[in-house]
């Protein structure tokens, strides 16, 4: 690491950096976001650069050589500027507020057609773009991932980038508070249709948390960003082996002094889901097959309003509530005899359910300040509350080969109610240094979690409490960090530099029922996170990024907790309260051409890393625990290529290869050394068609990889399509979709660790047709936003 930075230092002496002219566009006091700037030569009139403004109407061009230019920029409905004649010399410019007012002509009518590509490249991350594509429409989030560059959902919906475990899911910038189970279900009830952009951060820089040794997913959420009142409405309904209905709704108020926003949303998903599992230790063989069927309903709900206080200064606060309830019942079926089952000796039966319920709030409250020259100071408070209780009942029955006579029964009941309370605070400050911008932060969080475990033994119909396998545990953690950041973008080259300090104290006591059971764990640990970056545009055609980062996965909460959870009588699950964080390097070099064909290498080393292992219990049993294996080394390469072939017809595809290396010794036979290359790939065609019809098809194919600590999958594939229709004057859209139409989705892996051998498979409801339609209302003129990121998300990513 010191001789990349060595490096990097050494580059940075050499760099040539040329001047940046930048402005403000506006009317009547209010941003105008995403008009054409373009700088012309002076001399002849011909175009030498093309941006838009932002969503504060901010334009930026970088490293301009020194010459004689004038701007142009438009909007529609909105009278061109043209500046008069400039002359860049040695210094940057900065034009200020730009006034744009309305155009004297009245325009009868006009229709626009503008659409952003499908996937864009900048220097930091890549940005996928699905607003308006026909196969994200009616999706869910979930879904929607498969589809990004470099990321893979697996049999068990846990997310990965580039082949890496670790990473944290953002929510329009704030870091999802669920685990994985629990994240995965909230996307699964989000939909597509409200969903503006993902975006892929594989190297964060030191601005971001440390937490998440693979990187960031940060999906953007639609915003309303018009003045007056405005709204969007959208339904869908889903059919498949089970079926699912969801609705939302957006609400938008925006003049001079206000900006209030709300939005809610309805679901009521019915899913199905199955698996064969055999299994083979101390020369027994167990076959299992298992279906589970669940029905989720709840609802979401958030509001958000500014203040601008004046021309620097705004207000802000946002709360968010969610709630749900989850009904879900399993019907299993395992064979006991000896190797390959091919004598029985008994079946075991567990037609088991569970009921779930969650309940959150986030409460926000926050503080802008823009005091011009691009110096900025934003301030957040932020409380975060999780509640969710299950009530499983597992009814174990052994009985004899035919399944006629109950020969013994085992009835077991858990409740495992878990609070997470969630308190921070967040300030950042930013402003410019010489030719560069330096940033710099504070944050502070605490969470506190309390999780019950009550195990009931039940006999003739009565509950009985057993205090041996009950407990509580309380989790206690106290994050501190503070970050500086530096970048300077030059004529070809440009850098950034930055460090992050965190200091993390945590206490896991498990307060049992049976004192010889408790456990308490303390750790106080502090960490150094360093970032750089180096940015190489020697033509227009071609450009390059090194970045390097360190970055941290501390546990999830749950996985803390030691308490057994039964599957079946067979079959639990527990976690480990001395689970060690996992440290990640990260070095990744990305060429792109053109702005279409972009090709990243990377190479990532893990310390301790945090997985998920299957362990023999005795002689018949099995438990799923977590631990910590020595390393893992993934080496991967992707390419990704947007393109237009015709004006109306585009393709993407997506392109990865991963190798990966797992060891561990834990001793007594029990050792992981795997060696897997894998590749996987995403391919979309669009089509544009006359009078608002558009077409989408696509695929995607995972090779066989390496899952979790041991587990060595097998190849699979999906393909869909869909179509849509424009009308009302494109304020209405329906669109019909088929996901899996050759219902492939289906995995299926081998894994063998210790003196347990597995061979498992399984699928879900993936063959379905979705059909959605929205409509938006109210006054169309844009007006201001404003991003945000509360700070709330770190922590929230890692409650289970």
């Amino acid at each position: 690491m010191r001789q990349f930075l060595l490096l990097l230092l050494s580059s940075i002496l050499t760099l040539g950096f040329g001047q940046s002219i930048k402005g403000t566009l506006n009317d009547n006091s209010l941003p105008v976001a995403y008009a054409n700037v373009m700088l012309h030569n002076a001399k002849d009139s011909s175009l030498r650069k093309f941006t838009y403004s932002d969503d504060n109407g901010l334009f930026t061009f970088a490293h301009i050589k020194e010459g004689n230019y004038f701007l142009k920029a438009t909007f529609v409905g909105l009278d061109d500027f043209t500046s008069n004649a400039f002359t860049v010399l040695s210094d940057d410019l900065d034009f200020g507020t730009i006034s744009m007012s309305a155009t004297s002509n009245k325009i009868s009518e006009v229709t626009i057609t503008a659409k952003k590509p499908l996937m864009e490249v900048k220097p930091d991350r890549i940005v996928l773009n699905v607003a308006g594509s026909v196969l994200a429409t009616g999706d869910d989030a979930l879904s929607l991932l498969r589809k990004a560059p470099g990321v893979l959902v697996d049999n068990n919906e846990n997310i990965t980038l580039l082949g890496k475990t670790g990473l944290v899911i953002y929510i329009d910038g704030k870091p999802s508070p669920l685990s994985s189970a629990d994240l995965a279900n909230m996307l699964k009830n989000m939909s597509s249709n409200d969903i503006e952009s993902i975006e892929i951060i594989s190297n964060p820089s030191a601005k971001y948390e440390a937490q998440g040794t693979a990187g960031i997913i940060n999906i953007k959420r639609k915003k309303l960003n018009n003045a007056g009142v405005n709204g969007s409405a959208t339904v869908t309904g889903r059919q498949g082996k089970t079926s699912g209905l969801s609705s939302s709704l957006n609400l938008n108020f925006r003049n001079q002094k206000f900006n209030i926003a709300a939005n809610g949303g309805f679901y009521n998903s019915h899913n199905f889901n199955y698996n064969d599992f055999y299994r083979e230790q101390n020369n027994l063989g167990f076959k299992t097959l298992n279906e589970n069927r669940n029905n989720s309903i709840g609802l979401n709900s958030k509001i958000s309003a500014d203040y601008y206080v004046n021309k620097k200064s705004t207000l802000g606060i946002i709360a968010e509530h969610s709630e749900g309830t989850d009904q879900m019942t399993n019907n299993s079926i395992t064979k006991l005899g000896n190797i390959l089952v091919s004598r029985t000796d008994s079946l075991l039966l567990n037609n088991g359910n569970t009921k779930a319920n969650s309940n959150n709030t986030n409460l926000n409250a926050n503080y802008y300040f823009d005091g011009g020259n691009e110096t900025t100071f934003n301030i957040d408070l932020n409380y975060g509350k999780y509640i969710r209780e299950n009530n499983s009942y597992t009814p174990n029955k052994y009985t004899n080969v035919e399944g006629s006579k109950v020969t013994s029964s085992y009835e077991v009941r858990s409740i495992t109610p878990t609070e997470i309370d969630i308190m921070n605070l967040k300030m950042d400050y930013e402003r410019k240094l010489g030719k560069g911008k330096i940033s710099g932060g504070l944050k502070s969080a605490l969470v506190k979690t309390d999780n019950s475990f009550n195990f009931y033994n039940i006999n003739e119909g009565t509950e009985i409490l057993n205090q041996n396998l009950s407990n509580r545990f309380k989790y206690n953690e106290w994050v501190n960090a503070g970050y500086i950041n530096y970048n300077l973008q030059g004529k070809k080259l440009g850098f950034n530099i930055g460090i992050r300090i965190e200091n993390s104290n945590t206490k896991g006591d498990l307060i049992a029922m049976n004192p010889v059971n408790n456990k308490l764990v303390k750790r106080d640990y502090t960490n150094v996170f360093p970032s750089a970056g180096l940015s190489f545009t020697p033509s227009k055609k071609h450009s390059f990024q090194l970045s390097y980062g360190r970055r941290i996965n501390r546990p999830n909460y749950k996985d803390l907790n030691p308490f057994e959870f039964q599957l079946d009588q067979l079959t639990f699950e527990k976690g480990n309260p001395f689970l060690n964080p996992e440290y990640t390097d990260n070095i990744q070099l990305t060429h792109n051409f053109a702005q279409k064909l972009t090709t990243t290498l990377s190479y990532s080393h893990t310390t301790n890393v945090i997985t998920r292992l299957v362990d023999t219990s005795g002689i018949k049993g099995t438990f799923i625990t977590w631990d910590n294996i020595a390393y893992r080394k993934v080496y991967s390469v992707g390419v990704g290529a947007p393109f237009s072939i015709t004006e109306k017809w585009s393709t993407y595809t997506n392109l990865n290869g991963v190798h990966t290396r797992n060891y561990a010794d834990f001793g007594n036979g029990k050792a992981i050394n795997i060696n897997v290359s894998s590749f996987n790939m995403y391919h979309q065609q669009s089509f544009s068609l006359s009078k608002g019809w558009s077409t989408e098809v696509n695929g995607w194919y995972n090779s066989p990889s390496l899952w979790e600590g041991t587990f060595v999958m097998k190849a699979m594939w999906a393909a869909g399509a869909g179509i849509s229709k424009k009308f009302a004057g494109n304020s209405a859209k329906i669109t019909l979709n088929i996901d899996d139409i050759f219902k492939t989705n289906i995995w299926s892996g081998e894994s063998t660790y210790g003196g347990l051998y597995m061979n498992v498979m399984g699928g879900w409801d993936s063959r379905r047709a979705r059909m959605t339609f929205s409509y938006n209302f109210g006054k169309q003129t844009k007006g201001k936003s404003r991003k945000r990121n509360t700070g709330l998300e770190d922590e929230q990513n890692r409650i289970k």
